[in-house]
């Protein structure tokens, strides 16, 4: 009893000595003593030993107030050897920072001198960390919790494994530099201006705004991304954009290790403030910009020949191929454009690239802000593009035209399918290919269907190809013999008369039936949506409801739509006249309809 109670009194008194010695005797302390010892090896008059002989260990600080926020900056508590050339071949913390000559250091008497002085500029401005700690773990920014750990020299734990290696390298602090050097070419910041160059070679402008630099519209503002997340997060939403949002249609653009390190440099720069910019200057950058219009008007006009060829150097320097196929090159994300004088009309490709959610409602293809001299150009080389690709039976012509959206099997998962909105039909579905007359099948292949990113082949296939292609399409995928398709009984017309009072009784025969998969606002994104596929239709999708006849919708909604998740209504009690008021419903959000404003107005 006597030994264990020995034993525990000095285990107690071990963790109280360790305590107070914590408390007292801290690291930095020996940091600067071990200095002051060196550093009196070192001096080479009395004077100067006396000098470093009266100092003694205390809180070394600089607060910056003359340079961004004011700071308080206490990294020279350890890095005492920072300014002093003597200890440039000591190890850390005692080792003399390095000069830069990028960075506007020189010498000056054969001495260097910093054109970023401690006590004007802190340490934490380039190198990030925690200015107040003092303490390794805090001060480095070790701690989870601190938003910026030293950059390019410290990882947090949690960060995922693979990327912390790749989060290493003093080029990481360019994001810092840039904060000031904002001007192309500067050679202190060379990863920043590829990073830069990279996030318009791969299209990245297209969805993100960045202010100043781009207006994209479709995916989140990138202004002050680098404040608001960590290396580590940007890393991830390049590397794997639905790590953080599994329902993001961001491309992965499987981008080579060095190019996704530069291009997060370049996003963990933009802050949302430049400290060499004043607001006053930022404004007046702005009411100076140069419209595209401006320039536009400046350019002489070209036609034939000439205006081809500049749309298709415009088309390549506005990447447009870091999404779309075209020839050789393919971004692996958006449709084939390889032969798109085939499959397009003029006015439907410029259009397209002005507003391109008005002919496919749910497209990702961002609504660029082009000069209009700028898209006819790109326009008229697109729609020369009229050879189409060699094909002698069924199965070339779906390997060239078809594979890219329906998948090498056929079951609609195509490399591209993900972005697309509908998602390509699965072809292996029986029940539904089986359920449609040949007529209907060979009009989808030949004329395409409306407001969806299926194209018209009618001009690259003609009738045999069409049906060989269709032909494989039943030996390869479907493997049911068809079977002649029984008719259903439905009107050719909507035996409802479009009323307020009819528009009325179908949206609440909606909101009570359909809002479940088509969603309230019945744009396909009701709560059961994400686990169906295909997705429920976008029943406000303009272009493709105004495509199919009151037969065909009445057919969907008594009979159901085989293959998918669409039920046969009839069997709950619909009759006929509610169908015809969902009809009208569903037509009358389709249009600007007096009819429909009425009924607003009346509730």
């Amino acid at each position: 009893m006597r030994l264990a109670l020995a034993i525990a009194s000095f285990v107690v008194l071990l963790v109280h000595g360790a305590v107070f010695y914590k408390q007292f005797f801290h690291k930095w302390e020996n940091y600067q003593t071990g200095y002051f010892d060196q550093a009196r090896t070192l001096a080479k008059t009395p004077a100067e030993k006396a000098a470093l002989d009266a100092r003694q260990p205390r809180v070394e600080q600089f607060i910056v107030t003359s340079f961004g926020d004011t700071r308080v900056d206490r990294c020279g508590t350890c890095h005492m050897a920072m300014d002093d050339p003597r200890f440039d071949k000591h190890a850390q913390p005692m080792r003399t920072h390095s000069y830069s000559a990028a960075l506007g250091d020189g010498q000056v008497n054969g001495k260097w001198e910093r054109r970023h002085k401690f006590a004007d500029f802190g340490c934490t401005v380039c190198h990030d960390g925690q200015g107040r700690g003092l303490q390794a773990h805090y001060s480095h920014g070790e701690d989870h919790y601190w938003p910026d750990p030293l950059a390019g020299y410290v990882v947090q734990a949690n960060w995922r494994k693979e990327f912390q290696p790749k989060l290493k390298g003093k080029e990481y602090m360019e994001s810092n530099c840039a904060q000031c050097h904002t001007e192309e070419g500067f050679s202190g910041t060379t990863h920043v201006d590829r990073g830069r160059k990279l996030f318009f070679s791969n299209n990245c402008y297209g969805c993100h705004r960045i202010e100043g630099l781009s207006d994209g519209t479709q995916g989140p503002d990138l202004t002050e991304v680098g404040k608001k997340f960590k290396l580590d997060y940007l890393m991830e939403s390049i590397v794997d954009p639905r790590a953080n949002l599994a329902t993001s249609f961001m491309p992965k653009f499987n981008l080579s290790d060095a190019d996704v390190k530069d291009m997060v440099i370049f996003l963990k720069s933009r802050r949302g403030v430049n400290f060499a910019e004043t607001s006053l200057q930022r404004y007046r950058a702005v009411l100076n910009a140069k419209r595209p219009a401006d320039e536009a008007a400046k350019e002489p006009v070209l036609q034939g020949a000439a205006l081809i060829s500049q749309g298709e150097k415009l088309v390549t320097d506005r990447a447009c191929t870091a999404c779309h196929k075209l020839g050789a090159r393919d971004g692996g994300v958006a449709p084939d454009l390889s032969f798109e004088g085939l499959l397009k009309e003029e006015a439907w490709v410029e259009e397209h690239f002005k507003n391109p959610r008005l002919s496919i409602s749910d497209s990702i293809m961002p609504a660029f802000r082009f000069a209009d001299a700028d898209f006819k150009a790109m326009t008229a080389y697109l729609v020369s593009l009229k050879t189409a690709p060699a094909m002698t039976n069924g199965a070339e012509s779906y390997k060239a035209l078809c594979l890219r959206c329906h998948g090498e099997k056929g079951d609609g998962h195509g490399p591209i399918a993900w972005y697309l909105d509908p998602y390509p039909r699965d072809l292996t579905k029986a029940g539904f290919i089986n359920s449609k007359s040949m007529e209907r099948l060979t009009s989808s292949i030949k004329n395409g269907v409306a407001g969806t990113s299926m194209p018209a082949w009618g001009r690259t296939l003609n009738d045999t190809q069409a049906q060989a292609v269709l032909q494989y399409v039943f030996d390869t995928y479907t493997k049911e013999k068809r079977r002649e398709v029984k008719p259903q009984k439905a009107p050719d017309k909507n035996p409802v008369a479009m009323s307020a009072e009819s528009v009325s009784r179908g949206e609440a025969a909606f909101i009570n039936r359909c809002a479940g998969c088509h969603g309230r606002k019945a744009d396909g994104k009701g709560p059961n949506s994400p686990d169906i596929l295909p997705r429920p239709r976008n029943l406000r999708n303009t272009a493709f409801v105004e495509s199919v006849s009151d037969r065909r919708l009445f057919e969907s909604i008594l009979y159901g739509v085989q293959g998918s998740a669409m039920p046969s209504w009839i069997d709950y009690g619909l009759s006929q006249n509610d169908v015809g008021d969902l009809v009208n419903f569903v037509r009358s959000i389709n249009q600007k309809s007096p009819v429909r404003s009425a009924n607003a107005r009346g509730n």
